[in-house]
């Protein structure tokens, strides 16, 4: 028994076991190969995919960039009778663009003027 081998490690290796030949050692590296170039293509076509979304995402965002900054700019230059007309405040106009935005829910233009039921108030 070879000291540099363990208990647990004999078992693996049966002295009477049949040495392959050469074409089933041939057999099993195409299969290790064939196998590794399948994992790489794989891998490959992931990146790939995840890449063109990237370029998508960055596409999109610079064709819609100009349309964005206009409309900014437009709410900008509006004066707050105009943004309140829309709905709108200055410290909306920062915020127009993020996902999460809602506009405020609609109110009608008199609010003073009205009574709970609706009706105009007497003066």
């Amino acid at each position: 028994m070879d000291p540099r081998r363990h208990q647990e490690q004999i078992g693996l290796f049966p002295a009477n076991a049949p040495l392959p030949d050469a074409r089933e050692i041939e057999a099993i590296r195409l299969a290790a190969m064939q196998a590794r170039d399948e994992a790489i293509a794989v891998w490959l076509r992931q990146a790939l995919a995840s890449v063109g979304r990237i370029l998508g995402i960055v596409a999109a965002a610079l064709v819609a960039w100009p349309e964005r900054r206009a409309t900014y700019e437009r709410l900008r230059w509006l004066s707050d009778r105009e943004l309140s007309d829309i709905g709108l405040d200055r410290g909306d106009i920062a915020k127009v663009f993020d996902p999460e935005f809602r506009l405020p829910a609609p109110r009608p233009a008199n609010d003073a003027a009205r009574s709970p039921t609706g009706a105009p108030q007497a003066a």
